[in-house]
């Protein structure tokens, strides 16, 4: 037996009551959140859905015509199949109950009411395209609960049948940063590709239109003839630049009408009160506890793992070079604040919370632990780099568990801190890398970016080949008209 396993089975004694989460705790709080106020939207998405979406949420569940009640969670903490009916249950009052995730309508069940709900979901999957968002998803829903039951199972038969074997689907809404960057090396091979083509091809093809042999056996011209045509060369010199002048500043003018896309998500920008609700609730929460358990997620420690754990916490701040421990029970996604960085969320929680020690950050969701010290005398290297995998990620068999064995892995890492050098001097990893822009992350680049420089060179090349090219083909049906009509010889 390793020394890691021997520690897992110590960490386990004694055994454990159940593999699976509870998922009262979050029922609970969630009918508590809806008894306040019929939508209720998770602060941990802020850079798709933020909290200050809540009222445009709770304005399209108007539309529906029966009581509506709305939860946005993150997918990952709404596996529950039968969430709805128990929140619903708990609250006790009848409606039209919604759970929207970060892109869909996860869920719809209708309660003591007369409403389509899945008729509505079915069309708010199929109909609506796969990056508008969960709000325009349902206003969907809404608009199609609205229409009553018998209008709502015709749309969602043709809906499936139109949709339902994948090989069609709505075009998309938004262009990414690769859209952008084709939009704009077009623009500028156009800026530049034109106005040449203008100037180079207009006269050339003129020249060659008049001394087509068509034409040049039709006589010679006469003295009025030819100060006619001089005329027209002339004032053909003097309209082309500015023909030239027009079309490029036309291009310039309408691109960026016609490629007027400024971001690449529906997601409005976050606030800063966003960006800062999930920390601050979670440092009030360390502040009283050191163990915070994400009350929107389905519970992944049991009262004696609990116990366990906070007795496990005191002996180590005790302990001769520990300190404190503050452990978060919390989901990391791509879409909170710290973009799914476990050590940025944690940096910011110390920030928020002003108390230097062991900063342990668990996901319930996945199942992964990452500890991070800040200002004890430990050896923060080893934490951050030399945790066995066995803990940071678990196992097979901890990733099929719903609670992923996270009682037994936090009491093993707990076993692990006090076996941690200890150091003269406090001891922190150093600043976390820093996390993409929530602000920004979604804006495209601008049109006249990066990209589109060198595309006017490129227009350059473009209007020589082209101009090559139409030449060429002129040359070609030049000497095909010599055959078929050969110029007279001069007397």
């Amino acid at each position: 037996m390793t020394a890691l396993t021997a520690l897992l089975a110590a960490a386990a004694t004694p055994a454990r009551a159940a593999t699976g989460t509870d998922s009262s705790a979050q029922v609970t709080y969630l009918a508590e959140r809806l008894r306040a106020n019929p939508v209720y939207v998770t602060d941990q998405l802020p850079r798709e859905v933020p909290q200050s979406t809540a009222p445009a949420f709770a304005e399209v569940a108007k539309r529906t015509g029966v009581p509506t009640y709305v939860i946005v969670l993150p997918s990952q903490s709404a596996a529950d199949p039968s969430l709805l009916t128990k929140v619903h249950k708990r609250l006790g009052r009848d409606g039209l109950y919604v759970l929207m995730d970060e892109s869909f309508v996860a869920e719809a069940e209708a309660h003591g009411v007369g409403a389509p709900a899945e008729d509505a979901w079915t069309i708010a999957l199929y109909e609506v395209p796969y990056d508008a968002g969960p709000l325009r998803r349902f206003e969907r829903f809404a608009e199609v609960v609205a229409q009553g039951g018998e209008k709502a199972a015709a749309r969602a038969k043709a809906a499936r049948a139109k949709y339902g074997d994948g090989d069609e689907e709505p075009a998309p809404l938004y262009i990414g940063p690769s859209d952008r960057s084709d939009q704009s090396f077009l623009t500028g091979t156009l800026l530049t590709g034109v106005p040449l083509l203008i100037l180079l091809l207009v006269p050339y093809v003129r020249r060659w239109w008049l001394r087509r042999p068509r034409a040049a056996g039709a006589g010679g011209a006469t003295g009025a003839a030819w100060r006619k045509e001089v005329k027209a060369s002339r004032a053909l010199r003097r309209t082309l630049p500015v023909l030239a002048l027009a079309c490029a500043v036309a291009v310039a003018v309408t691109a960026p009408v016609v490629f007027d896309q400024t971001r690449s998500s529906w997601s409005p920008r976050p606030r800063a009160i966003d960006l800062n609700a999930r920390l601050d609730r979670v440092a009030e929460g360390l502040a009283q506890d050191p163990v915070y358990a994400d009350p929107e997620s389905p519970r992944v420690l049991d009262s004696a793992q609990s116990a366990r754990l906070h007795e496990r916490i005191r002996a180590f701040s005790r302990s001769a070079g520990g300190g404190p421990v503050f452990v978060s029970l919390v989901p990391q996604l791509t879409e909170d604040e710290s973009g799914g960085d476990e050590e940025a969320f944690a940096a910011a929680v110390h920030d928020k919370l002003g108390e230097d020690g062991v900063y342990i950050v668990a996901d319930p969701a996945s199942g992964y632990i990452d500890a991070f010290n800040h200002g004890l005398r430990l050896d923060g290297y080893s934490l951050l780099f030399d945790l066995p995998e066995s803990i940071t990620y678990g196992d097979d068999k901890a990733d099929e568990a719903g609670d992923h064995f996270l009682g037994e892995r936090l009491g093993a890492l707990m076993t692990i801190l006090d076996k941690t050098p200890r150091t003269d001097e406090p001891n922190s990893p150093g600043d976390p890398y820093p996390v993409t822009d929530p602000v920004t992350e979604d804006d495209l680049p601008p049109l006249f970016g990066s990209d589109f420089w060198p595309a006017l060179f490129m227009g350059v090349l473009a209007a020589g080949l082209v101009f090559g090219l139409v030449a060429g083909l002129l040359g070609i049906a030049r000497r095909v008209l010599r055959r078929r009509r050969p110029e007279p010889l001069e007397a």
